[in-house]
Order: structure tokens, then C-alpha cells, then sequence
């Protein structure tokens, strides 16, 4: 394994210290995995929900909302369709409890046992037995341009919600569509989960029910002409004023929230403002509502400077916001600025009147939490939809994990509290511990074609049903177990004689004789064992293929989607993971397919490379680090554990355990401040091997940050990745 640690700028590092005022280790680490940009940085070092994104970024969330208030007012019935995994489930979840509460006549389905992935015709014949009159898709629909069509001729409208990527040349003709990864969607990231996408709809509900949805509003603020450089530190960014004497007036029109247009009008040195700014102000304010901080401070400035010839009503949202924060009733919006923590991730200048537009939003997620329209349980539903499907933790993927895992160890739904204690999970979760312990069994059900199993976990109103439904789901993730041990056995041979069959490059098998829902795990286990891109699929009666692809971090799995695309119904996945649903009489075209990509395509076979976050000396290497930690979860995709490198560590103790066979080695070892235990797992064998214990050798180690939880105690502890005898690391 080679270790690598990347060169970097120290005037850099200094400069992100002392803009974000933050420790230059923190610092390091940021610029040495490139997340140097402001709109990254936010989203490591902070946990405000102002950072997520507008939902009416989206160009159809308008009509999505629209459509959906209709319903509300025609007292129609609405379905709410989407996936059985464990995104599909979430996001079914969420969306079917956000148009309950919205008023709605609500009924739910996902595809069950062999039911085809996506809104089928036989769902929407179900809907028109039921009186549904909208369709919601949730995690699906962006393929199905027949069912759309189907259903709009039976007068049912549709609604689309989903983050797969789209096959055709154009989407379905649906009411409206959110996703994220139509190239035309407006919308700023397009890694969301599905559930990601519901909660995205569901703000949009939210911001609705405030009354504000269309509704004209403007921000404004006038005084002092200042402005104030964010491209330093914070304590050396200071308000300045353009010229002595000058005045300004700053304003902003919102619509649906979003920023559409921004006035600054400055005056001369002696006060005196260009002619034609009364009409200016007069246009840019024309029908909307006016909100200032201050409302006599603003009227008296229009009568000092404009000889009362400007009648403004302004909404003032000092008086609205003090009873809330009172903090902030001594100060004015320029002192705001000084405080403000969201100033530091602008570009460029930074104007006061960006204050009050936070202040502003801020308020009305505080109004939206406050009333439970965008609520801790949604955020949790779309934590774990985010993290079951394997989504980039990046951007606001963030923010929608961190405060859901939060939510979820402080008020947990019924059914993950309950699937907690079975699974004897009474410890703070991280988002590895969710990934591992929790999304997996929630998967499970859909994967047996039982997703009602999940369904009643989450929607669980008692704790008898949540014990029930959590009994029920430990179950079916046994049952899947032992699914896939038999199909093992059913496809093993087939596996070991593809792989002959290509000379070793790759190894596929397509049957009928296993379920679905384990091909993932059929095609890890193969992977592991034969160190090759294995491709395990299963023949299904509707006359479509689903499949699961691993492969490993040395072969481009992407490349290979890409190279087949025009063979799949749909496709999604990276480099190590992709999953596939195609047409089953395209198989024999797909195989051909393989076979020609890998004739062109070389494994990659130089040695391993481990990517150094940060060397420690051994004073920095204390249990503080977990705090260090703490800023860059949540773990998990694109988003690896702090990785840390500290030479010429003294052994103190070494012993080999394990439950069976003894694999893994324990070491204590000695920083000097601390002594740590540290773990090696399945490294027993380089014990006196490639370093020794009874020869005192110090050792290089690269290592993360960990806690041990036993017993009902937490201890940090060390968990190697390598260890090198001091003198021979070649770092």
C-alpha cells in the first residue's frame, strides 16, 4: 500500500484559518481534499438550514405545488407511488405524510413481490378503481412515458418525483417533474436521493402554507453607503464606507424567496441622490411587500432625504423577530452584520442588505420547524433515503444527513427506536452505523418484494406496532441471508466458469432461479473472492432483467454503463457499485457489449494508494481529534474518514483476538500525552512479520479516529489502515 500525502499551500491554509476562524490543521485538511470554495466550506462547518437549497429553483416546483393545492381545494384523491427499497420506501413515506397533513385524501403504493420497478399500468388501473384523480411519483416515474401517457387518458394527472437519470431524448408529458438531473431543471445539485427530492417538494408544501407561495416581496435597507470584502479574515473585514458623506439605499425582490433582482442606489458625497431614483424605487417596489429592519429608522431616512415624497409600508421585521431572538434587539442591522456567521461564505463584497435577507430566512424556517411543516422526522426519513442509496455527501447532502442522524439519536420515529433496541444499538449513531446497522434491514424488505414490512416500521403510530414491524424486518433480513447463501450455491459454478471463459478479466451470470433483491449481494460476495468486476442478474417473468455490478475501486464501472446505456432501461451506480434494469431479450447484446468494453479496457493494477488527510505529531494525537472528526461527518460517499499519519509511535502492548481464528491485532500505543488502543483488523500475521513487538520497534502508522463502544462504555480508539517498521516507511 502506497501512502501519499499531498503537497499543499501554507498561505492558503493560513488564509481559509483566518477567513472561516478556524485551526489551520481543520484548515489543512480542508485544502488538502480541495474543498477550498465557499459554497463547499458551509457545508462542513456549519448546521443551519438556511444553506439548503430553494425548492423553487426547481423550474416545475411552481406547478407541482400548484396542482397539488387544487387537489386539496377539489377535494381529490391522491396516489402516492414510489419505490420498495429503502429510498423508495423514505421518500414514500415522507411524501404520503406531508399531503396527509397538507389536507389531502392520500392512499400509497410500491411495487411488490415480481411488480416491475416504476408506475406501471396496472398500478394506474388500481388508482382509477380508487377515485384517484393525481399521481404522485416519488423515486420513479422518469422513464415511464407510456404509463403517463396511460393515465392522462384516463384523466389522471401526474406528478413526477425522482433523481435517476433520464434514457430518452425527452421526459414523460407529466404535470410537472422534479429531478435533479434533468439538464434543464434549474436546480443548483443534482445528487439528490429520492427522498432528498421529496423533502424537496415537501418544503416547497411548507413555504405554501405560510401564505407566501407568489406572493411579491422586497427587501430593503438604507443608510450609510458601506460595504464590506469577505476575501480576508473575518476580523479584518470591516465595514467601510464608499466616501465620506455618501448614502445608499439597497433593495431586493423575492419571488417564491428567490432572489430575482437586487437595486443599490448610492448617493453624492453631500447626500444627494441622482435624479429619478423616486421612480426607480417606486418600479422596483410596485406591488410588493416591503421588509425593512427598523421601520422608523427607514421612514425617517426617506423623510430626511426625500422630503416625505415617498410613502413606503414596510413590514418590520425587527418587531417580528426580537420576541424570538432577543439578542438581537439592541442592535442594528450594521452591528448584525459583525455577527453574522453566514456573511463569511460570501463572494466578494458582502452588503448589509445580505443580513437581512438571511435574518429573514432564518426566520422562516424558524416558523416553518416551530409549526412541524419541515420537521425533524422529514429529515430523517431523507437522512436515511440519502444514505441507503448511497448519495455523494456533499453539498446539502450534508446538511440533510447531519441533521437528520441528530434528530434521529435525540427522537428517533416509533420504528427506528424500537429496530434500535432490537438490534441493541443504544449508542449514538453515526452515519457509517446507519449505513451498516439500520438502511440495510429497512432494504430487506423491498428486496424480498415485502415492502410493506418498512413501510409499517416507519409509519408506526404505537410502540406495539413498531415492535411488531421491527420483529418482522429482522426476519425478512434473515430470510434474505439464507436467500443468498442458497442462490450461492445455484450460481457459483456458472461465476467460476464466465470467469475461465474470459481469461480471468470478468465473471457474469444471468438466472431465473434467485430473487432480485440479493443480486448485490451475490455480486460482492463473488467480487471479493475473485478480485475481478463481477455482474450477477436475474431473469424476471415481466420479461425485464434486473442486475447488480461490483467491481471494486480498479475498474471504471461508470465507463461500462455508459458504453452500454442505450441497452438499459434504467442505470445509476460509481465505480465500485452500479445496479442495472434492461429488456431481457437485450441480454445476449449486453454480454457482447462486456466482452468488447473489456477488450479495451486494462484493470488497474498498480499498488493501492492511501490518501493522507494529515501528519500529527504525537502531542496532536489526544482524544480532542474526535471533535476534528465531528466536522466531517457524515461519513460515507465521497466523504471518506480523516485519515492520519503520525512516525516513530512506541508499541506499549500487542496482543492477537478475534472470535474465531484470532485474526485481528490489538496494539496500545504511546503518543506521549495519551496511549491508545489501536486495532488491526485481519493483521495478526504482521505481527513480528513486518515489525515486532518483542524487539521494540517504534512504528509509522496511518490510522482514523474511532469510538469503542462496550459494555455501555465509549473509549476512543485508533483503527489502522498500515503499519510500517519506523525506519523503513518510505513516506
Amino acid at each position: 500500500m502506497k501512502w501519499i500525502k499531498k503537497e499543499i499551500d501554507p498561505v492558503q491554509v493560513r488564509s481559509l484559518a483566518r477567513r472561516y476562524e478556524i485551526d489551520t490543521l481543520t484548515a489543512s485538511i480542508l485544502v488538502r481534499r480541495n474543498i477550498i470554495e465557499p459554497e463547499q466550506i458551509q457545508f462542513y462547518l456549519e448546521n443551519d438550514l438556511q444553506l439548503l437549497h430553494n425548492p423553487f429553483l426547481f423550474k416545475d416546483m411552481e406547478d407541482a405545488v400548484d396542482r397539488i393545492i387544487t387537489a386539496r381545494e377539489e377535494e381529490e384523491k391522491v396516489l402516492v407511488f414510489g419505490d420498495s427499497d429503502a429510498d423508495g420506501i423514505t421518500s414514500t413515506v415522507l411524501m404520503t405524510e406531508v399531503l396527509r397533513d397538507f389536507g389531502l385524501k392520500v392512499i400509497q403504493k410500491v411495487p411488490e413481490g415480481e411488480e416491475p420497478y416504476g408506475l406501471s399500468k396496472d398500478s394506474i388501473d388500481f388508482a382509477e378503481e380508487q377515485g384517484v384523480s393525481l399521481i404522485v411519483t416519488i423515486d420513479c416515474g422518469i422513464s415511464n412515458h407510456e404509463e403517463v401517457l396511460y393515465a392522462s387518458q384516463k384523466g389522471i394527472d401526474v406528478i413526477i418525483t425522482d433523481h435517476h437519470h433520464i434514457q430518452a431524448k425527452e421526459p414523460p408529458k407529466a404535470i410537472a417533474i422534479i429531478n435533479p438531473k434533468l439538464p434543464d431543471c434549474g436546480y443548483p445539485f443534482r445528487d439528490l436521493s429520492g427522498c432528498g427530492v421529496a423533502l424537496k417538494l415537501a418544503h416547497a408544501l411548507a413555504i405554501a402554507r405560510l401564505g407566501i407561495l407568489k406572493e411579491p416581496l422586497a427587501l430593503l435597507r438604507a443608510g450609510q453607503a458601506i460595504h464590506q470584502e469577505v476575501c480576508l479574515s473575518v476580523e479584518e473585514s470591516k465595514l467601510n464606507t464608499e466616501k465620506e458623506g455618501n448614502l445608499e439605499i439597497e433593495a431586493i425582490r423575492l419571488d417564491n424567496l428567490i432572489e430575482t433582482s437586487r437595486l443599490r442606489i448610492i448617493s453624492d458625497s453631500s447626500g444627494y441622490f441622482p435624479s429619478g431614483t423616486l421612480e426607480k424605487l417606486e418600479k422596483f417596489f410596485r406591488g410588493r411587500i416591503v421588509i425593512a429592519w427598523n421601520k422608523n429608522i427607514i421612514e425617517a431616512f426617506f423623510k430626511k432625504n426625500f422630503a416625505g415624497l415617498v410613502e413606503l409600508e414596510v413590514l418590520d421585521l425587527e418587531k417580528i423577530v426580537t420576541p424570538i431572538w432577543p439578542n438581537m434587539s439592541t442592535n442594528s442591522l450594521e452591528e448584525l452584520v459583525q455577527v453574522s456567521r453566514l456573511r463569511k461564505y460570501a463572494y466578494g463584497p458582502y452588503s448589509t442588505i445580505d443580513t437581512l435577507k438571511h435574518i429573514f430566512n432564518g426566520y422562516l424556517l424558524y416558523t416553518l420547524q416551530s409549526q412541524s411543516l419541515l420537521s425533524d422526522r422529514m429529515l430523517q426519513l431523507a437522512a436515511l433515503g440519502t444514505i441507503a442509496d448511497l448519495m455523494p455527501l456533499k453539498n446539502e447532502n450534508r446538511l440533510i444527513v447531519r441533521r437528520g442522524i441528530e434528530s434521529l439519536n435525540t427522537a428517533p420515529t416509533n420504528g427506528i427506536r424500537e429496530l434500535k433496541m432490537v438490534l441493541n444499538l443504544g449508542r449514538p449513531l453515526g452515519s457509517n452505523d446507519v449505513a451498516w446497522q439500520i438502511t440495510p434491514i429497512i432494504n430487506a424488505a423491498g428486496r424480498l418484494g415485502k415492502p410493506k414490512l418498512a413501510l409499517d416500521l416507519l409509519q408506526a403510530e404505537t410502540t406495539n406496532e413498531a415492535i411488531e414491524a421491527a420483529s418482522q424486518l429482522i426476519q425478512a433480513n434473515n430470510e434474505r441471508r439464507r436467500l443468498g447463501a442458497e442462490a450461492w450455491e445455484v450460481i457459483q459454478d456458472q461465476l467460476t466458469e464466465s470467469l475461465k471463459k474470459s481469461c480471468g478479466k470478468f465473471a457474469v451470470v444471468g438466472s431465473s432461479k434467485i430473487k432480485s433483491g440479493i443480486t448485490g449481494l451475490l455480486a460482492s460476495r463473488a467480487a471479493n473472492l475473485m478480485k475481478t468486476p463481477v455482474i450477477v442478474a436475474v431473469f424476471k417473468t415481466d420479461g425485464t432483467c434486473t442486475g447488480s455490478i461490483r467491481g471494486g475501486d480498479a475498474f471504471p464501472l461508470t465507463q461500462l454503463l455508459a458504453y452500454s446505456a442505450d441497452l438499459f432501461l434504467d442505470y445509476g451506480g460509481h465505480d465500485s457499485a452500479a445496479g442495472f434494469t434492461m429488456k431481457t431479450d437485450n441480454w445476449q447484446a449486453f454480454l457482447e457489449r462486456i466482452a468488447q468494453f473489456m477488450e479495451h479496457t486494462e484493470m488497474i493494477t498498480e499498488e493501492s494508494e492511501l490518501l493522507i488527510d494529515a501528519e500529527l505529531p504525537h502531542s496532536f494525537v489526544t482524544p480532542d481529534l474526535l471533535q476534528l472528526c465531528r466536522h466531517f461527518e457524515p461519513i460515507g460517499e465521497e466523504s471518506d474518514p480523516l485519515v492520519f499519519y503520525s512516525k516513530n509511535v512506541s508499541m506499549v502492548d500487542a496482543q492477537i483476538v478475534g472470535k474465531s481464528g484470532k485474526s485481528h491485532l490489538k496494539l496500545t500505543l504511546d503518543f506521549g500525552t495519551y496511549k491508545w488502543p489501536a486495532m488491526l483488523w485481519d493483521g495478526a500475521q504482521r505481527l513480528e512479520r513486518d515489525f515486532s513487538f518483542r524487539n521494540n520497534d517504534r512504528v509509522d502508522v496511518i490510522y482514523k479516529v474511532t469510538t469503542n463502544y462496550w459494555n455501555g462504555e465509549e473509549r476512543p480508539q485508533l483503527e489502522l489502515y498500515d503499519i510500517h517498521r519506523a525506519e523503513l516507511t518510505g513516506l
